[in-house]
C-alpha cells in the first residue's frame, strides 16, 4: 500500500505543478532550466555517497529520462501559462493506458503470469477503461483540439517516463542510489534540453529573463516542491507492480486543481459526479491490486 501513498502524494505535487505557471506565467523553457539545473545543483552532493554505475545502459536511460522531463516540463509549463492548469490536465488520462498496455508489452513473461488470471486481467481491464472514461467527463467543457494537440507530447513523455523511473529505481543499487542519479543527471539533461531550446528561441538576445528576481523567486519554489514530487513518484513507481497504476493514482490532480482553483476564485468547470465516479474506480484499481489477487504486474 504504500505505493498508492506516495502516488497520491504524487498527484497532489503534480497539480502544483500545473497550477504554477498558470500562476506565474514565465517562459516554460526558462522553468524548465531552473527545474533542471536547479534540482540538479541541490542534490549533488549526494553523489559521493553512492558508487557510480557502470552498465551504460543505465546512464542511457538516465539520459533518455532527461530528455523526457524537459519534454514535458516545458510543454507542460507552456500550456498552463496559455490555457490553463485545469484544461492542461484534461487531456492527461490517456497516459493511464499507454503506460498501463506498454509496461505489458514490455514485461510479457510476467504478464503471461497475470493472464494466467484471466478474471483479473479483465477487471483490470474494465477498472482502467471505466477510470479513463470518468476522467474525460469530468470536464464540463471539451478538451479543444489547440490544447489535446499541444498537450499529446507531454502525454507520450509522461508513459516514456513512468516506466523508465521504474527502472532507474529498481536497477540501482538501491534507493538512495537510484534517487540521486535520477536528481543529478537526468534533471541537468533536462536543463541542458530547456536551455538549448531557449537559446533557439532567443538567438542574439540576452538571458537576463532567467535570472530576474521575480524569476529567482519562483525557480527557488519550483525546485523544491519539485524534488518532492520526484522523491514521491519514484518511490511509488520503484514498489508498484505495474507504473500504469501510479499514474492513474496521478490522474487524481484535477480534483487537486479544481480544489484549489476554488481557493484562489479561478473558475474551473468540473462534474462532481463524474469526480466521485472516477475516485470510485481509483478505489476499486487500489482494491484489485493490493487485494491478494495475484496482481504482480
Amino acid at each position: 500500500m504504500l505505493w498508492v501513498i506516495n502516488g497520491l502524494i504524487y498527484g497532489f505535487f503534480t497539480a502544483v505543478y500545473m497550477l504554477f505557471n498558470q500562476h506565474y506565467k514565465i517562459n516554460g523553457y526558462v522553468l524548465g532550466i531552473w527545474r533542471g539545473f536547479g534540482i540538479c545543483a541541490l542534490f549533488l552532493p549526494l553523489l559521493l555517497f553512492y558508487p557510480v554505475p557502470r552498465d551504460w545502459h543505465y546512464w542511457l536511460l538516465l539520459t533518455v529520462q532527461g530528455l523526457c522531463i524537459g519534454v514535458y516540463d516545458s510543454h507542460i509549463f507552456f500550456a498552463s501559462a496559455k490555457f490553463g492548469a485545469g484544461p492542461t490536465s484534461r487531456f492527461m488520462a490517456v497516459t493511464v493506458l499507454l503506460t498501463t498496455f506498454a509496461w505489458w508489452l514490455i514485461t510479457p513473461q510476467k504478464f503471461l503470469l497475470l493472464l494466467a488470471e484471466g478474471d483479473v486481467v479483465v477487471t483490470l481491464t474494465l477498472i482502467l477503461c471505466g477510470f479513463s472514461f470518468c476522467y474525460w467527463q469530468m470536464f464540463d467543457s471539451e478538451v479543444s483540439y489547440r490544447v489535446a494537440a499541444y498537450t499529446l507530447p507531454a502525454v507520450l513523455a509522461l508513459a516514456v517516463m513512468s516506466i523508465i523511473t521504474k527502472y532507474i529505481a529498481i536497477e540501482a543499487h538501491s534507493l538512495g542510489q537510484g534517487l540521486t542519479y535520477y536528481l543529478t543527471v537526468s534533471t541537468f539533461v533536462s536543463g541542458a534540453y530547456n536551455a538549448f531550446l531557449y537559446a533557439r528561441q532567443n538567438i542574439g538576445q540576452k538571458w537576463l529573463a532567467v535570472v530576474a528576481k521575480s524569476t529567482r523567486k519562483a525557480g527557488f519554489f519550483l525546485i523544491l516542491f519539485s524534488s518532492m514530487l520526484i522523491v514521491a513518484k519514484t518511490m511509488a513507481l520503484r514498489i508498484a507492480p505495474n507504473p500504469g497504476y501510479v499514474t492513474a493514482l496521478l490522474l487524481i490532480a484535477p480534483v487537486f486543481i479544481y480544489v484549489l482553483n476554488r481557493q484562489n476564485n479561478i473558475t474551473d468547470t468540473l462534474s462532481v459526479k463524474a469526480g466521485f465516479a472516477m475516485i470510485f474506480f481509483l478505489i476499486l484499481l487500489v482494491l484489485t491490486v493490493n487485494g491478494g489477487y495475484g496482481v504482480a504486474e
